[in-house]
């Protein structure tokens, strides 16, 4: 039986309503997973429904109220979402007390470190220092990468890819700061940027910066990166 996924999804506040692009389904489906999509409902409720799946997937979406790392707004913050915001760092926080596979993308990695206590780049264009720049924010098709990042020997990223230097698209303008125990920064862009996290105490809790399901079509190599995931849940059925 294939192992069920839950997937968190974005949540329309003045439509009061969920909404998740298809293609974060596809690719656990593709990678032999049955997704889950998880309602906004209690998140003790939501705790429950989760113990009986076999892994999360925390998906992209807006900005996370500085509050939670103890900050106050910087002026380029974008919308923030105070029920997504609660749920998912007290999901993940839930997750990783009892070792239930996770996998983070985009605004997914952001909230794996800030549940654990790490900080963010409220807007990287102009809190991050560095002498490469690079446009975090691409127009080129979804599906296409448009800067390297490099992943850490020996860590389990890159064992996952093969490689030790990868190419990924790349949609955001916040990004974690400060990595905090049990993560480690295991890829960065050349400007710096964190792209991929990881813990090494954990069966299986990884963040990456960029949209993987938007390019495992095209990309073989991000199907890799389900594909670990899924299996990580399968062995942790009961």
């Amino acid at each position: 039986m294939r192992p069920l996924i839950g997937i968190t999804c974005d949540y329309d506040l003045e439509a009061d309503r969920i909404q998740l692009h298809s293609d974060y389904c596809r690719a656990i489906y593709a990678a032999g997973g049955l997704p889950v999509v998880l309602p906004y409902i209690d998140v003790e409720d939501v705790c429950s429904l989760a113990s009986r799946l076999d892994g999360i997937m925390f998906t992209g979406g807006g900005d996370i109220d500085p509050h939670y790392f103890g900050e106050y707004p910087h002026y380029a913050l974008g919308q923030v979402n105070p029920i997504r915001d609660e749920a998912e760092i007290r999901l993940c926080a839930w997750a990783m007390d009892n070792d239930k596979p996770v996998l983070g993308i985009c605004r997914g990695i952001q909230v794996m470190s800030v549940a654990m206590g790490g900080t963010l780049y409220q807007d990287i264009a102009t809190q991050l220092k560095s002498e490469v720049t690079i446009n975090h924010r691409q127009t080129a098709p979804g599906w296409h990468p448009i800067h390297g990042v490099r992943l850490e020997p020996g860590s389990r990223i890159s064992s996952i890819m093969g490689q030790q230097h990868i190419r990924v698209n790349s949609f955001h303008h916040q990004a974690v700061r400060e990595v905090a125990p049990p993560f480690c920064a295991t890829g960065r862009s050349d400007d710096g940027v964190i792209e991929v996290i990881e813990s090494r105490e954990h069966t299986f809790a990884v963040g990456v910066q960029w949209h993987p399901e938007r390019m495992y079509r095209h990309h073989q190599n991000m199907l890799l990166l389900f594909k670990a995931f899924v299996e990580a849940c399968s062995m942790s059925k009961p």
